[in-house]
């Protein structure tokens, strides 16, 4: 299968609901099998963990490239993609324990590099929004009812849904199945995030947020 087939593949797939769905629960109920095959894999950079930074590296790299590819950096859509690009590049510093990769200073370094480099473009990206604040609530409606916005809110819910997990709130459940539940929530919520940064978002492209220019 060559690139261009599989990208188009992975295209047709983030466009179909029943696709997307199907793709999420596999990848939850595989992980679940696996884990009784394998109990280890949900442990500390073990492999649910390394496959939620790729589907999180992923998602950020397509908004990152969809944003650099936009022609006219005033459009809805360049915003859209580059603000989400800065959201999934802190959630991947989140995801990714650097400083446990090797017991030189070099990672922890790298990580306290990696996260200045996040709050500046998060502070950048909230700089370009100020002045256009206005335009961009006006259009909020059609914000929220664009695909690549519902699939991204859905794969938030599925993060939160790891939460009671996370803290071990649920009464009942060992550490160990509290361990796998977040994990598996947080795989489909990643993988869900990486179809939704496939999203259509032509749209967004023919609205300008260029600020008004002072008579």
């Amino acid at each position: 299968m060559t690139f261009n087939s599989m990208r188009e593949s992975l295209y047709s797939l983030s466009r179909s609901n029943a696709g997307v769905t199907s793709a999420v629960l596999f990848s939850m109920i595989a992980a679940i099998g696996l884990w009784n095959i394998f109990p280890d894999i949900d442990n500390e950079n073990h492999l649910l963990e390394c496959l939620q930074a790729l589907f999180l590296a992923l998602a950020c790299g397509v908004h990152a490239t969809r944003a650099w590819q936009e022609s006219d950096r005033q459009t809805l859509s360049f915003l859209m993609h580059a603000g989400l690009a800065v959201l999934l590049f802190a959630f991947l510093l989140r995801e990714l324990d650097i400083d446990s990769f090797g017991a030189e200073p070099f990672w922890t370094y790298l990580e306290k590099v990696l996260r200045v480099i996040g709050l500046l473009m998060l502070l950048r990206t909230l700089i370009f929004i100020a002045p256009r604040a206005g335009k961009v609530l006006s259009h909020a409606a059609m914000i929220f009812g664009m695909r690549v916005t519902i699939l991204t809110a859905i794969g938030g819910l599925l993060m939160v849904a790891g939460w009671p997990f996370d803290k071990k709130v649920i009464h009942g459940l060992s550490e160990a199945h509290s361990l796998l539940g977040e994990e598996v929530c947080e795989l489909g919520a990643y993988l869900l995030l990486f179809l939704a940064s496939l999203s259509d978002t032509t749209a967004a492209r023919l609205v300008s947020l260029a600020p008004r220019k002072k008579a």
